[in-house]
């Protein structure tokens, strides 16, 4: 009897917001109105792929 021919899992695709890494940068701001301005940037999880790096199934 001949074995079966096993495939290979197919490699999961990066998230394409995080490029993979399962964070982005968001931009914080201060002030209202007009005065609003950058002040800093934070990491934050993926909210695409919830920190994992690949795009949903």
């Amino acid at each position: 009897m001949a074995a079966r021919k096993r495939t290979a899992k197919p490699k999961p695709v990066p998230c394409g917001p995080c490029n993979g890494t399962g964070q982005t940068t968001e931009t914080v701001y201060a002030g209202r109105g007009a005065r609003r301005r950058p002040v800093a940037e934070q990491e934050a999880t993926c909210l695409d792929c919830l920190g994992t790096g690949a795009t949903p199934a």
